[in-house]
This record gives C-alpha cells, structure tokens and sequence, in this order.
C-alpha cells in the first residue's frame, strides 16, 4: 500500500515538474501593460562577454509614401524605472512630423522608414544581452534597431 502511494505521489511530481519546465516564463512580466493608444516593443540583443564594447541604435518610426525631400518625426522619449526592480523602459510620445526639406521631386513617391530624430544619447543606448530593452510607442509606430560594435585595436592617441 505505501508503495503504490510513494508510485502515485512521485509520478505526480514528475508530471508537475515536466509541466513547469514547458511552461514558458514572462520575462517582462514587472514591466507595465501598455496604456491605451500604444503598443510594447522589447528589444532583445544576441549574448556576448563583452557588453560594454556595443550599444544599441534605436530607430522609432513608420513606414510612409515620401517623395525625394529628407523627413523626419519630431517626439518625446522618456525613461521610467521599473520600481522595486532595478530595470528602466522608454515612453516615446507627442510625436509629430519634423523639418523637411523642400526641394522639388521630379519622381514618384516612394515607400520609406521615417524615423523620430533624436539627439545621440537617447538613440544610442547601453547594449544589455540579458534583459532587452522595452519601449512603448503609440500605435502605428514601430521601433527598429542596429547594434554598434568597438573595434577590437585601442589607437593611442598622440601628445602635442
């Protein structure tokens, strides 16, 4: 009787342990859902031991018909913490459209990713390959990325 009950009570836990392991786990579940009108974009970058030698270009537009003139998005980017966790996201709003040249295009418009001009320190930000980057934008927006890499040589700058 304590054998089948020992059978009974191991193959259960068995069966609970292999559930909890295929059971997928929220990564980001501290982060907040988004607010109304926006939509959460996680930036999540390849490992690698050497972190501090890359950053993250961070590109926040929309695809849109433009003609042959430079544009651009004007925006607010913000930077919240994550309380009680240590971790930070990013609120992009009051978007609006930019400076544009006004030169005149003999061609037919074309499509084109028109992304929020921002100024460097809020475009390139810390490489982290063991939490992405979470962002919210409002819908209709998108975020796209391209990692920055140092090279490997250290140039050694020369006294004057």
């Amino acid at each position: 009787m304590i054998q089948k009950t020992m059978a009974a009570v191991v193959t259960g836990l068995a069966g609970t342990l292999i559930y909890a392991a295929d059971a997928p786990k929220d990564t980001y579940h501290m982060f907040p859902k988004p607010s109304k009108g926006y939509v959460r974009y996680i930036v999540e970058v390849p490992k690698t031991d050497k972190d501090n030698d890359r950053r993250v270009e961070v590109l926040i537009g929309k695809k849109m018909m433009v003609d042959c003139n430079y544009h651009t998005f004007w925006g607010k980017i913000e930077k919240f913490p994550v309380k009680g966790w240590g971790y930070h996201y990013y609120k992009i709003s009051d978007i609006r459209n930019g400076p544009t040249t006004m030169r005149a295009c003999p061609g037919p418009k074309k499509e084109a990713f028109i992304s929020l001009a921002l100024p460097s320190e809020e475009k390139l930000i810390p490489y982290n390959s063991r939490l992405g980057r979470v962002f919210y934008v409002p819908k209709g927006f998108e975020v796209r990325y391209r990692i920055w890499k140092a090279e490997e040589t250290v140039h050694k700058a020369q006294k004057r």
